[in-house]
Formats: C-alpha cells, sequence, structure tokens
C-alpha cells in the first residue's frame, strides 16, 4: 500500500509538472518574436529535434525579467551549463560530525544532450578518509524557450566509494527538471525523480522545489548576479525500510568577476534529525567556461 500511494505521488507530481510547464510553453508560443540574427539564439524546435541534436549548445540568454540560468546549491537544474565546480561541505550531527570535498563537470554536447560527472574524491568521518561515489548523469533538453527550460535523464550512482562511510551504492534516478522565469527576477525550478537503489536499501520518490530572486545585474563584480534563493528537497522510501527525509537549504550566489561565481547555503533537516543530521555547511566555486 505505501509503495502504491508514492507511486500515485510521483505520477500526480509529474503530471502537475508538465501541465504547468506545458502551459507556460504554449503561452511563449503565443508571442511571436523578430527573426533572430544568424548565430545568435533561438527556443528549440521540436520539428528540427533530430538536427538540434547535433547542433552546437548555445548559451540561453537571461529570462524577460532577468532571471539568469545560474546553479544554485542542493536544487535541481532544468537547464544545461558548461561549468567546472568546487564544493566542500561541513556537516554536524547527532553522532560523529564529517566533512567532504567534491567535483564536477557539466559539459552540453549539443543543444539537445548534456552530461555532468559529480567526483566525491574525499569525505572524512570519525579520522577516516575515503573516495566517494561517483555519480554520472545524463540529460535530453525536451523544451527550451525564453522564459522556460525542461528537461529529462538519469542520474546513475556508481559503486566507487567506501561502505564505512555509507558508498559503495548502484543507484539509478530517472527524473524530469524544470526551470522557468516568473517575473521580477524571480525563477522557480525543481525535480521529480524516482530512485532505484542496490544493497537492500529502499527505493526512493524525490521530489524538489527551489525559488529564488537576482537582484543585481551580472557585471558589478565581486556581487554580480547577486542571488538569494530556498531550495526544499523531499525523499521519501517506497520499499524496504527507510526513513523520509525533507530539507530546507537557504542559499545566496555572486558573480565575482571573470565567469567566477561564489555559492554558500546551509541545509537544515526538518524531519527525522536525529537519523540524518542537524545541519550541513556547503561552500562552493564554480567557474563557467
Amino acid at each position: 500500500m505505501r509503495s502504491m500511494i508514492s507511486t500515485v505521488r510521483f505520477a500526480s507530481a509529474a503530471a502537475i509538472l508538465a501541465l504547468t510547464a506545458g502551459g507556460t510553453a504554449y503561452a511563449q508560443d503565443a508571442a511571436q518574436a523578430p527573426a533572430p540574427a544568424a548565430g545568435e539564439w533561438v527556443p528549440l524546435d521540436s520539428s528540427r529535434f533530430g538536427d538540434e541534436l547535433t547542433e552546437k549548445w548555445i548559451p540561453v540568454p537571461n529570462g524577460d525579467s532577468g532571471a539568469p540560468r545560474q546553479g544554485w546549491l542542493a536544487t535541481a537544474d532544468g537547464f544545461f551549463t558548461r561549468e567546472v565546480h568546487l564544493a566542500a561541505a561541513y556537516t554536524q550531527a547527532s553522532g560523529p560530525d564529517s566533512w567532504g570535498v567534491l567535483g564536477r563537470f557539466h559539459y552540453p554536447f549539443s543543444r539537445r544532450l548534456w552530461a555532468g560527472i559529480e567526483v566525491p574524491f574525499y569525505q572524512e568521518s570519525q579520522r577516516r578518509g575515503n573516495f566517494g561515489d561517483i555519480t554520472l548523469t545524463t540529460q535530453v533538453m525536451l523544451a527550451e524557450k525564453r522564459n522556460l527550460s525542461i528537461n529529462a535523464g538519469v542520474g546513475w550512482r556508481l559503486p566507487t566509494g567506501s561502505v564505512v562511510q555509507g558508498n559503495k551504492v548502484f543507484a539509478a534516478q530517472p527524473q524530469i527538471n524544470l526551470w522557468t522565469d516568473v517575473g521580477r527576477g524571480f525563477s522557480i525550478r525543481g525535480r521529480v525523480a524516482y530512485e532505484f537503489a542496490d544493497r537492500n536499501l529502499p527505493d526512493n520518490f524525490v521530489l524538489n522545489a527551489s525559488i529564488g530572486q537576482t537582484v543585481t545585474p551580472h557585471s558589478p563584480a565581486p556581487f554580480g548576479d547577486l542571488t538569494w534563493y530556498v531550495a526544499a528537497n523531499w525523499r521519501e522510501p517506497t520499499t524496504g525500510r527507510g526513513n523520509s527525509f525533507v530539507s530546507i537549504t537557504p542559499g545566496m550566489r555572486t558573480h565575482v568577476g571573470n565567469n567566477l561565481f561564489l555559492l554558500a547555503g546551509v541545509e537544515f533537516p526538518v524531519i527525522n534529525r536525529n537519523e540524518s543530521f542537524n545541519e550541513r555547511y556547503i561552500l562552493q566555486l564554480v567557474q563557467g567556461f
């Protein structure tokens, strides 16, 4: 029964996400823009899907209200980026504290295809340091307009880490991601996903939603693209043993110059804190190229 309820939640959330995105896309199609100059970004065209699979990726301009397509902490991207990340996190818990450092590489192969890899190259708890599980994510852009992006893909967690720190897990996470500019520099993004795991770990329904506002233009470094945001995450086990997990992450992002960005945030679990952690402090550098 619990699995059936979770499946219904997943289907309902996916339907709502799809209907909302579809309505937004229809409204944007109704407004005809002037013909762009050669080489400029234009919205993706479903009738040219095959050609766009191999066309060179073009960065998408900001939304009509100035909201940029930029990554935030503890949330999903419905758009493609070409970036390198270096992130560190310190976690305070009822038991031993822990910390770790990871790197990410994001690369769009075309206007429709993208891949990213996350490598947690050091994790430490109780004075034991180990390598973590690598995650490889592949995505296809389904729709991309000035104020809307929707992609779908699969995140693959590879069992490259140590069992001691909860790693060595193989998991697959089919996902749908959305980003949209909703006006006044505000953007909303989110993910609906389902995670299949091995090692007798429970499968999980995964839901993410975030809202934030960009309050400065890109150029006035070190406070360019200054953005505040709040991300919410929910993981609900659907098979086997496991606990629900819900967290809130307030954060900020700023352009410090030369396409280098600084992100900071604090993640707070709001249920089952004794089974997870008290708070997690995150700091990240992002270099676009």
